[in-house]
């Protein structure tokens, strides 16, 4: 269980006293997305996003993106602006807001300072312990995250855990399918961005290596020859509807160890999870744990590809126990209500 000091008794909690229906509360949600940092903080808020919808709350989702950020987040009530530059004008949007989520890897402690200051109440999403946090929430869904050195002091309230994950809300209440022991869909996404570019890289050694496979994949960029291959289905982005889809429908997915290895430990899909940043690290630790995945792959590894095959070679294609149960986002907002 994750570890819950007692609730706060100062003047930051006095607001859950005062006579609110949910309609009427003020919530922001505050984070970043743009080319040069991807687009994972984007969807994860959605999730969060979302969640307070389904309680009557029309949050005002704060992003700090671009156009192409914009696609991952176009049905909410959106301001876009660059709050980090404008941090002025962000404090003087949240004056006699109720909540504020903030998701952010760029954001300094200062400004956390601030909207703890201007705000009734305050979460923070964290993968690492990025920030000594002001007093609040501190949310870490990531596997094995109750683990982590969190100071845990009565200033916080600590959601720690794979329980706590956000994910979007097409992927909270999944029938997970049985599979029939064939492989032959495999599923490959490394992000819209693929800073590193694994996916024509990843796409052709498997051509090669397992050449009977139907390959389907998302994000990336891919030159004309791997498109036109014949068991090839390129998406260059798909919603989360079709994402959702693509994974039931797979027997294999290979991917970044990054958010998507939560949607597919929900569907129970088999997965290579590989590691191309170090924020990734605590999750392949915890997947390997869990035993989700055989072994922690890194991009940078010189048998990058030797990895790969190993652990095609270990797949078969079982129903797994399911390890995320796609209830983070509803619980995170069942806590602040």
């Amino acid at each position: 269980m994750s570890f819950r000091p007692p609730t706060l008794t100062s003047r930051r909690l006095d607001w859950k006293c005062r006579n609110l229906s949910f309609s009427t509360m003020k919530v922001a949600i505050i984070t970043e997305g743009y080319h040069g940092t991807g687009y994972g903080h984007l969807t994860r808020c959605l999730s969060i996003y979302q969640a307070f919808e389904e309680k009557g709350i029309t949050p005002l989702y704060i992003a700090n993106c671009d156009e192409v950020g914009k696609k991952y987040i176009h049905d909410v009530n959106l301001l876009q602006m660059n709050w980090l530059d404008k941090s002025d004008e962000l404090i003087n949007t949240l004056i006699d807001f109720d909540i504020a989520v903030i998701d952010s890897y760029l954001a300094p402690k200062e400004l956390y300072e601030r909207i703890y200051k201007t705000v009734r109440k305050v979460v923070y999403i964290d993968d690492y312990i990025r920030l000594d946090y002001p007093p609040g929430i501190i949310v870490n869904g990531t596997i094995g995250a109750e683990n982590l050195p969190y100071k845990k002091d009565d200033e916080q309230e600590y959601l720690l855990g794979i329980e706590y994950m956000p994910l979007r809300k097409e992927f909270w209440d999944v029938d997970v399918p049985n599979r029939n022991g064939k492989i032959e869909n495999i599923l490959i996404t490394f992000g819209a961005q693929d800073f590193l570019k694994l996916t024509p890289k990843i796409l052709t050694f498997l051509l090669k290596q397992f050449t009977n496979y139907e390959y389907y994949v998302v994000g990336g960029k891919l030159p004309s020859d791997l498109i036109n291959q014949v068991n090839v289905h390129y998406h260059d982005s798909v919603n989360a509807d079709r994402m959702l889809e693509l994974m039931l429908n797979s027997d294999i997915a290979v991917t970044a160890a990054g958010q998507t290895t939560y949607e597919l430990a929900r569907v129970c899909l088999q997965t290579i999870a590989i590691g191309v940043a170090e924020n990734q690290k605590f999750n392949l630790k915890g997947w390997k744990a869990s035993d989700f995945i055989y072994e922690e792959i890194w991009s940078e590894d010189y048998n990058l590809f030797e990895k790969v095959e190993r652990n095609f070679v270990k797949m078969t294609n079982t129903k797994r126990k399911a390890l995320v149960d796609g209830q983070g986002a509803r619980r995170l907002i069942n806590f602040c209500l």
